[in-house]
């Protein structure tokens, strides 16, 4: 009977670690990892409840320094929710209106721009030429750079409001209107209405002020050969970060702390375009329902980096994967094999 009491519990006990969602996501987490695929920090939450959290890999390839849970990446377009979130907190204050154009704030602004409106800028409809398209490798690139560049554009790609089109510029232009309003760096005002409200202390945007990052991870290529961070424009990207800041400043959007729930819906609706017809980008986030449930995200890419947030907001499940191996990494087939697991 002894016997049989052990076996039975040891069955069981062997089930329940088999497969729970944790151990699984571990599984895959370690598998991608030992087959080269995966060097970087993964977090996986539901309800505010962390189900798995680690770093696997190096921040360092060349000296063997291994990543841990306060090293630092680049998240690259994951700075774009922020840079909407920090629109929408001054529109909160009615310092500004969605559907004000761009040249109530910029007066200098090309004037083939100045009907652009916030919500177009936001909303990536705006027809406003992607810098990146024409000047991807310019190192230590600045936004006055990218707005010197666009001075040289004699027309919008399409009228406002006509498609999406991805375009970094909109955003590099969206910091621009968060310094003309508040008075600050783009990096000041993330830094006070943002990272410091929420105690975000490995979170920091990386400008032309060029502050020191410790212990951060640098970029690598498939090769395992540096390929680091090398722009310095902001609104874009150049934001700095880890999983646990991320996860902590993700479950802020769900409470009042940044903003109020009834501002923060604004940034999940998907825009109309002027036929008509959905765009499935809200202000800083991709947009689509499964199954009945929003799922909203973002990823972001740029030398040696890549990011992901994952959200589902129905069951305040999330996702955030960071690594500095570059192409190295299958992003959208590691998520997919993620997102099954939850």
């Amino acid at each position: 009977m002894k016997h049989f009491f052990l076996l039975v519990l040891s069955v069981i006990v062997f089930i329940s670690c088999k497969n729970t969602p944790e151990n699984n996501i571990k599984e895959i987490a370690s598998s991608y990892n030992k087959k080269g695929a995966f060097n970087g920090a993964l977090l996986v939450a539901r309800n505010g409840k962390i189900l798995y959290d680690t770093v696997l890999g190096y921040s360092n390839f060349k000296t063997k320094e291994p990543l841990n849970s306060n090293t630092a990446f680049y998240i690259a377009s994951l700075a774009k929710p922020f840079t909407a979130l920090a629109i929408m907190q001054l529109k909160e204050q009615k310092k500004l209106a969605y559907d004000n154009p761009i040249s109530l704030y910029i007066p200098n602004i090309p004037e083939f721009t100045q009907k652009v409106t916030i919500r177009q800028l936001l909303n990536h409809t705006s027809g406003i030429p992607d810098y990146e398209k024409e000047m991807p490798n310019v190192k230590n690139l600045t936004n006055e750079q990218v707005m010197q560049w666009l001075a040289t554009k004699n027309s919008l790609n399409f009228s406002p409001g006509e498609k999406f089109e991805y375009s970094n510029t909109g955003y590099i232009i969206l910091a621009a209107i968060i310094e003309k309003i508040s008075r600050k760096s783009y990096a000041g005002f993330c830094k006070e209405a943002i990272f410091k409200p929420l105690n975000l202390n490995r979170t920091i945007v990386y400008d032309t002020t060029k502050p020191t990052i410790a212990n951060r991870a640098i970029g690598y290529n498939k090769n395992k050969e540096p390929d680091d961070y090398s722009i310095l424009t902001t609104g874009d990207g150049s934001i700095f970060s880890t999983t646990k800041d991320l996860f902590i400043w993700e479950q802020a959007l769900y409470g009042q702390k940044l903003l109020s729930r009834k501002e923060m819906e604004n940034a999940y609706k998907t825009a109309t375009l002027n036929d008509g017809s959905i765009s499935n980008y809200g202000f800083g986030w991709n947009i689509k329902e499964e199954n009945g449930q929003k799922i909203v995200s973002h990823t972001g890419g740029l030398n040696g980096y890549r990011a992901c947030i994952w959200r589902n907001l129905h069951e305040k499940t999330v996702v955030i994967v960071l690594t500095n191996q570059g192409d190295a990494f299958p992003l959208q087939e590691f998520m997919e094999a993620i997102e099954k697991e939850l």
